[in-house]
């Protein structure tokens, strides 16, 4: 048997495996990288497409000159357990074993291999998943192979078989270092796009990411609340303790964002000392509850305690609500105008764009 006939099948199998892994991964990864963390509709989808890879292994339908899929059928079960956790291996375990003629000892190899990821939860110890999962599928395979192997012994071709299984091994691991090389690249690029659209003070969103969530919410259908959070008096601040102290306290007042909203609710840092933020809630008694919160919560945080000179600060908020179809810019704008408001009578207030246009104010004339 000569190297091409012989190397040629195998590398049609790791093709098909890279490739349809890659896709699929790839489909649910768009935003945040598919991982046991994704919904459960995500990783169901997974495990059945995983599943289904090898069943197509295990029918050989591109396979010929006597090759089989052997090993081969296991590795989108492995990459299914290993990403998408228990949910997607045994999705993708029970479609595998579907295969009525597929060998005994490969479905007790799929099964047990599963059985070990399931019981160690590898997929969680991301660290060292990549090596303990190398050595484990080592020796699964490794006698799965030397069973095969021994009841062909007497065979007049059990040299090429030999030089086959060992064939089929090398492409297993390269195709199965690759796909998990693959995953990581992917999950770095994620976190490096998440980086470039954080604020590098105070952890929320900056500037970018708020116009990207605007484009985003153009077409929600869902009424939801707009406010822009303004620190009162902060430049002094700034000029009474510098620039640093002033970073740190800004980065505080973000912590205090965090805990004061909830994790659907979109917080960003719209400019120096103004803050966005998009709070999904139809109700505009519970969106201005939800700011009076916060307005609570600033004005009775202590800042720099431990320091000779600590101090309180208070916030101006103006609360705009955006119903179906309207510009979402031109309630910012709305907020901005209550914003003003707020300021005007005396800071540390909220105010409502939707109470000023009852009460006959005039927004536009506003400055």
């Amino acid at each position: 048997m000569g190297i091409l006939t012989l190397f040629f099948p195998v590398f049609v199998i790791a093709c098909i495996i890279f490739a349809s892994l890659s896709l699929v991964y790839f489909h649910f990864s768009q935003q945040k990288a598919f991982s046991y963390l994704s919904s459960s509709r995500q990783r169901i989808f997974f495990g059945m497409a995983a599943g289904l890879i090898s069943l197509f292994l295990q029918w050989q339908f591109l396979i010929s000159s006597g090759a089989h899929p052997g090993n081969f059928a296991m590795l989108p079960v492995i990459f299914a357990t290993l990403i998408g956790g228990w949910l997607s291996g045994l999705i993708s375990m029970v479609v595998a074993m579907v295969n009525v003629h597929a060998a005994l000892n490969e479905k007790i190899a799929i099964l047990l291999i599963y059985l070990i990821l399931l019981t160690v939860k590898l997929w969680r110890k991301r660290k060292r998943r990549i090596k303990v999962m190398f050595y484990i599928t080592l020796s699964i395979i490794f006698c799965e192979m030397i069973t095969s192997l021994l009841s062909t012994a007497a065979h007049p071709h059990f040299s090429s078989r030999l030089a086959y299984v060992a064939t089929e091994c090398l492409c297993f691991y390269i195709t199965y270092y690759t796909l998990i090389r693959n995953n990581e690249y992917v999950e770095a690029s994620l976190r490096i796009k998440d980086f470039a659209m954080i604020d590098s003070v105070t952890s929320l969103n900056n500037r970018k990411r708020i116009d990207q969530e605007i484009v985003r919410l153009a077409s929600e259908k869902q009424s939801f609340g707009v406010g822009l959070i303004d620190l009162d008096d902060f430049k002094l601040v700034n000029d009474r303790y510098g620039h640093l102290i002033g970073d740190q306290v800004l980065y505080e007042i973000a912590e205090i964002f965090r805990g004061t909203t909830r994790a659907r609710d979109f917080v960003g840092r719209y400019g120096g000392e103004e803050f966005l933020i998009f709070i999904r809630n139809s109700d505009p008694v519970t969106v201005k509850l939800i700011c009076q919160r916060i307005r609570f919560a600033i004005e009775n945080t202590l800042f720099l305690p431990d320091s000779l000179q600590p101090f309180n600060l208070t916030v101006s908020i103006g609360v705009s609500m955006r119903h179906a179809g309207c510009d979402l810019k031109a309630c910012i704008q709305q907020a901005d105008l209550a914003l003003y408001e707020a300021k005007r009578l005396g800071k540390n207030t909220v105010v409502m764009a939707d109470s000023l246009l009852n009460s006959g104010r005039d927004f536009a004339s506003r400055k």
